[in-house]
């Protein structure tokens, strides 16, 4: 089983270890150069630990602030949380998500234990850990390593609660999200012990480059454990297909609904209040707390990561756009995973029976790019609207409501580049929708760390965010949006030409 398991998600356990390895390996180098002297760095330092901004999204910086303790508060924060994201997605692709698509009932009518499914996740999982914490290496490494695996096995925890896959992808983000929250209420009201709560606290635990504290990692190693134990508990002790929260999908009434998109968007109109909701108080909040970095980019250049994503114009219309680009990498996440919906509902069995109503064989895959494209643009447009009136009363500058709302609504192209990508995988190869996110994963990582590692100009203008103009400039250009739109609609055509031409479920 642990073999299947790992040939049947190679490329997705492969793209995320590389993927964390890489970012954590390219990177450090660049904090040794940042800054020409040590007395620049100082008074970065010294900025950044009054920033409540900072203190917000990466934590407490430590003193002195030596390059390796700002590479560990910077990077340290992104890398912590792409390892939760990464802990949630392969946690419940191992366990609920091939329970639901009738792969665990195949296997266990050839014989196989049923506790052997779960026991095999969790090997892969923790295999997993050790391939992170061998290729980044250091307290470091097993932070993030140990970040990835406490959140994975209560991600598999509450797979065992809830009642489908979908549903436990989405508990194990708001875990996420309540990890995030603990740790920045920690950090920004002086409330150090609240961080031994939270997975994403771990790293100021530990300190890494600091202190190195590897004992602060055994009360999560042995949460983790408890974790792992309690879902073994609660899988025998719940019914196959099921959890212990009952479904509240299913209606014994009558739905009446005109078109397959019709039937999409009543499917997803659930995750899509949830991603709404998410969304719209992220790119809110990021915005309210940016008044201090702006300032400070005023008075003097706030150099490090931050800086190289305020650039050289106007720090507010800078840090809009930097506050647009992460609510950019989040709302493609949700692109790639609704889109990538049409291939469970393939395995499920539901294309086929919406096929028997005499729609077009790329009628389904067509409705779900559509409620995808649709749904992206519903989400950016309450965070615009929101961020637009949240930001004036928090940042000072020069037609500040209409970039807050033209730098989040603007990443509608990408989304809709994104959404094309996995329309096209799960359309003409549908083995390989997996892939869909590596463009998502290449471009996230030029557009946050590109200028800090001196990545050319002409190769970060490949990645799908930062092409949002500035709209308060005379003529903005938009030849880039309406590249990546026209490159989203010609994949999704070309991916609903490849499902007309394939076996359903073989590919």
């Amino acid at each position: 089983m642990t073999r299947l398991l790992l040939r049947r998600y190679r490329l997705m356990l492969a793209s995320w270890l590389l993927l964390m390895i890489a970012m954590c390996a390219i990177t450090i180098s660049a904090y040794r150069t940042t800054y020409a002297t040590d007395e620049l760095r100082r008074a970065a330092v010294l900025k950044a630990q009054k920033n409540p901004a900072t203190n917000l999204v990466y934590g407490l910086l430590p003193d002195p602030g030596t390059p390796n303790q700002m590479y560990g508060w910077e990077i340290g924060a992104f890398a912590t949380i792409l390892a939760a994201v990464m802990g949630v997605l392969i946690a419940v692709a191992l366990t609920r998500a091939n329970e639901d698509d009738g792969t665990l009932e195949l296997l266990r009518s050839c014989g196989l234990a049923p506790k052997t499914p779960l026991r095999s996740a969790l090997t892969v999982l923790a295999g997993c850990a050790t391939v992170l914490f061998a290729g980044v290496g250091g307290a470091f490494g097993a932070t993030v390593a140990m970040t990835f695996l406490l959140v994975a096995a209560l991600t598999t925890l509450l797979a065992q609660i809830a009642p489908t896959a979908g549903q436990a992808r989405l508990l194990g983000f708001a875990l996420v999200g309540v990890s995030f929250a603990v740790r920045a209420f920690a950090d920004t009201r002086d409330v150090a012990w609240l961080n031994w709560l939270s997975p994403l606290g771990l790293r100021a635990v530990v300190q890494p480059f600091t202190t190195d504290r590897w004992w602060a990692l055994l009360p999560a190693l042995l949460f983790t454990v408890a974790a792992a134990i309690g879902a073994m508990l609660l899988s025998s002790r719940r019914e196959f297909g099921a959890g212990f929260i009952r479904r509240r999908d299913i209606h014994h009434g009558r739905l009446r609904v005109r078109s397959a998109t019709g039937f999409a968007f009543r499917l997803a109109r659930g995750s899509l209040l949830t991603w709404t909701i998410a969304v719209a108080a992220i790119g809110s909040l990021f915005a309210a707390m940016g008044s201090s970095t702006v300032e400070q980019q005023r008075e003097g250049e706030v150099g490090g990561f931050l800086g190289s994503q305020l650039g050289a114009g106007d720090p507010a219309a800078g840090f809009l756009s930097y506050c647009g680009t992460i609510v950019g990498i989040i709302i493609c996440v949700y692109a790639v995973l609704s889109a990538s919906d049409s291939r469970r509902a393939e395995r499920l069995g539901l294309t086929d029976l919406q096929l028997t109503t005499g729609l077009r064989r790329w009628s389904p895959l067509a409705a779900q790019a559509t409620v995808t494209a649709a749904g992206a643009a519903i989400i950016l447009t309450a965070t615009g609207v929101l961020t637009a009136l949240i930001a004036p009363a928090m940042l000072d500058g020069d037609d500040i409501a209409a970039r807050a709302f033209v730098y989040m609504i603007g990443q509608w192209p990408a989304a809709a580049a994104m959404t094309g990508c996995t329309v096209l995988l799960a359309g003409a190869l549908p083995r390989l929708t997996a892939l869909a996110w590596l463009p998502l994963i290449a471009s996230t990582t030029v557009a946050l760390l590109g200028d800090l590692l001196k990545v050319p100009q002409r190769i970060q203008d490949l990645s799908l965010f930062q092409h949002v103009p500035d709209v308060a400039t005379a003529n903005p250009p938009t030849v880039a949006l309406l590249v990546l739109t026209g490159l989203g609609v010609g994949l999704s055509l070309a991916g609903l030409a490849g499902v007309a031409r394939r076996d359903l479920l073989l590919g």
